[in-house]
């Protein structure tokens, strides 16, 4: 299984008195993401299903990047995936989906780089970032008790928006 992580498009910032759990993409974030989405596609990482956090940047994103993939992978919205998601409960989202070629989790940083270090080297003491619309896959080896598995690649979103 390739176990793509995507890290939310450009939001807006917070304003007085609006919680940061209801922030939406900005335009400008949407037709960024709008021009990442055909960059995955156009490099062949279209997964099965796309699981997203329940926030509304990532929902959106996760949506900009079905209808990117002609709407084929399957959209599940996971609290797991949220900022204060558990990661007892996402690990094991990701083993239901043991017989998946592809996986695509929509979700926010730090939690979606910490994930991924924890998955590349057993711990959260490697170091890598995802800007807004930044992606990264990972063959997965092994899915339990925590997934293990080795970085095929990671793309900022400047590049991701060249190849679409």
């Amino acid at each position: 299984m390739v176990l793509y992580i995507v890290r939310h498009g450009i939001a807006a910032l917070q304003k007085p008195g609006m919680a940061d759990k209801d922030r939406e993409l900005t335009e400008e974030g949407i037709a960024k993401m709008e021009k990442v989405a055909a960059g995955l596609a156009a490099i062949g990482a279209i997964p099965d299903i796309i699981l997203s956090s329940p926030l509304p940047r990532a929902r959106q994103t996760a949506e900009i990047l079905t209808a990117a993939f002609g709407g084929r992978p399957a959209l599940r919205v996971t609290p797991a995936l949220a900022p204060q998601g558990e990661r007892m409960e996402l690990y094991e989202e990701i083993r239901g989906q043991a017989g998946m070629d592809g996986v695509m989790l929509v979700g926010h940083e730090p939690s979606l780089s910490a994930l991924a270090c924890e998955i590349l080297c057993e711990s959260t003491g490697c170091f890598l970032t995802l800007k807004k619309g930044g992606a990264c896959a990972i063959d997965i080896t092994k899915l339990s008790p925590a997934p293990g598995g080795s970085l095929c690649w990671l793309m900022p979103p400047a590049i991701l928006r060249k190849l679409g």
